[in-house]
């Protein structure tokens, strides 16, 4: 028997899945259960009952971890002793999101992904995507989430694609052009947008949109990272917010509307991280995690 099949029984125990407690150990699945395996045939017993739905500790499995329990306690204490197990000696994981994370969906992915990672610690910093970029190249964070246009991904960055989405403009159901099922590209000079300041990127993707279409660029400035304060405004009925699907989705309410664009504006979110880098051990699991999540 050895230490590591006793982490591994508590993980699965933990977690209840094969799967899961892999992802937390930054191991393959296979090689989580083929240790497990082998210390089952060791003991001449079966320690999990497994189904399609669940896997379950049997008696046996229930006695193992009783006792396992103080096994790991020890180690733990030996560790602590020498100055090991620390939050000092664990993996921080920097990330760098876009300021609509939250009604994004990306907030369950990454929390899921800390709380199963007992040897990770998550630093999650609200970030513009020229701000996430320049982070990216100086070391200050590990990883961008951006929403950006497909070919405006700068070739300094490897990223995977989470999600390709449209473009929606969201308004308040009392103006007039809410009262149609679509809004046209060539009437959003029609009314002020709240956007980014001037230099964010969000600003600039706008702009290029609205000057490329021949569309007068009527802005009420506000700065991205006060989402809720845009929305007040939005409510408020003093201008229009862009968001792609999964954002406007959140926000569509008896007060705001959600008007598809047409033609059609697709912009991806995309997971981003220096190309230089190699990603290995707990940021290849990070990588892993978050583009399996959303596919």
């Amino acid at each position: 028997m050895e230490i590591r099949q006793i982490f591994y029984v508590m993980e699965v125990a933990k977690h209840q899945s094969f799967s899961k407690a892999a992802a937390a150990l930054f191991i393959s699945q296979p090689a989580i259960s083929q240790q497990i395996h082998g210390l089952e045939e060791e003991l001449q017993t079966k320690l999990f009952k497994r189904d399609t739905h669940s896997v379950l500790l049997t008696a046996e499995g229930e006695k193992f971890c009783s006792y396992a329990k103080d096994v790991v306690t020890s180690i733990d204490r030996l560790m602590a002793a020498f100055g090991q197990s620390t939050a000092d000696s664990k993996t921080v994981i920097r990330t760098g999101v876009f300021p609509f994370y939250k009604t994004a969906g990306l907030m369950p992915v990454i929390n899921d992904f800390f709380a199963v990672s007992q040897n990770v610690i998550g630093s999650i910093k609200v970030v513009d995507n020229y701000r996430a970029y320049e982070m990216l190249e100086n070391g200050e964070l590990d990883f961008a989430i951006i929403k950006c246009r497909e070919n405006n991904i700068r070739p300094s960055v490897r990223h995977e694609v989470l999600t390709m989405e449209h473009l929606n403009v969201l308004i308040n159901r009392e103006n007039p052009m809410a009262k149609e099922p679509v809004m046209k590209l060539e009437n959003l000079g029609k009314m002020p947008l709240l956007t980014g300041e001037s230099d964010s990127h969000f600003y600039n993707e706008m702009k290029e949109l609205y000057q490329r279409n021949d569309v007068p660029f009527n802005v009420a400035f506000m700065n991205t990272q006060e989402t809720e304060i845009m929305v007040d405004m939005l409510r408020a009925d003093r201008g229009i917010l862009m968001a792609t699907d999964r954002v406007a989705g959140n926000y569509e309410d008896e007060t705001i509307a959600v008007l598809p664009i047409v033609p059609v504006q697709e912009f991806m979110m995309a997971l981003i991280w220096p190309k230089h880098r190699r990603l290995t051990g707990a940021y290849l699991a990070f990588k892993n995690y978050v583009v399996g999540r959303f596919r």
